[in-house]
């Protein structure tokens, strides 16, 4: 009798035992479990599905693409239909699952290749630099020669000429006039000469001489040139008049 009581006490021990170690084995299964969902979970948390940003700005889309918790970064340019500055070209592409914070490659087109040149003659150089730059050209050699017909500062030929079709980016030299060569001479001095010497001097650099008064120094021989006007030094334009004042000797 003992025996027996014994033997199911036993068996009754290794059931138990058996018990616990399936409800040990169910737990941790389930621990397990919830562990690697929960990380698939936050994983995919920190996961956001790349928006479509081709034909935007490259600023549109580096708003949207913000607000996505994404990075645009400029990949370079090239030719496209786009108009310039739009958006041709994305990478990782639209509809793609990446981590938040991925820089996002975007890159712009830089317009059609065909560039009508514009007609630059006679425009002052900035303003001739300005269109250059702002069409997608480049400004080139720039040359400077006098001109009787163009004012100084202002274009007087281009190459490539006016209404050609050019290549995004092509060079445009330029030729500026800096105005007639003989247009402007520095008022020389004609102090101390007779009127004679003076007007024949004048006569050489395309001056004429104007009007004559007399005024009394002591120091100044007669008939000699005391004061002019313009002054030396002065900026005058060839044809202008000299207006002089001479010495009428000792009174």
């Amino acid at each position: 009798m003992e025996l027996g009581t014994e033997e199911k006490t036993s068996g009754k021990k290794k059931a138990l035992k058996w018990t616990a170690i399936s409800i040990g084995i169910i737990v941790g299964v389930y621990l397990l479990t919830v562990l690697i969902g929960g990380r698939i979970i936050m994983h995919r948390g920190d996961e956001v599905v790349v928006p479509d940003v081709v034909g935007l700005t490259y600023e549109e889309a580096e708003a949207i693409l913000k607000q996505a918790y994404l990075t645009a970064v400029k990949g370079g340019e090239e030719e496209s239909s786009y108009p310039p500055g739009f958006v041709v070209k994305q990478s990782p592409e639209a509809g793609m699952n990446v981590r938040k914070g991925r820089k996002i490659t975007l890159r712009v087109s830089s317009g059609t290749g065909d560039i009508h040149v514009p007609n630059l003659v006679e425009l002052p150089l900035r303003q001739a630099e300005m269109i250059i730059k702002r069409i997608g050209l480049t400004v080139g050699e720039i040359q400077e020669v006098h001109n009787d017909e163009v004012e100084a500062g202002a274009i007087i030929a281009q190459t490539p000429e006016p209404h050609l079709k050019v290549k995004r980016g092509t060079r445009v030299d330029l030729l500026v006039s800096l105005g007639s060569e003989e247009a402007f001479i520095i008022m020389p001095s004609i102090v101390g000469l007779d009127l004679q010497s003076a007007s024949k001097a004048l006569d050489e650099w395309g001056l004429r001489l104007g009007d004559i008064t007399e005024e009394f120094n002591p120091n100044i021989p007669k008939g000699r040139i005391i004061r002019q006007t313009p002054p030396v030094g002065e900026q005058v334009k060839k044809g202008d008049q000299v207006n002089v004042v001479v010495s009428s000797g000792v009174q």
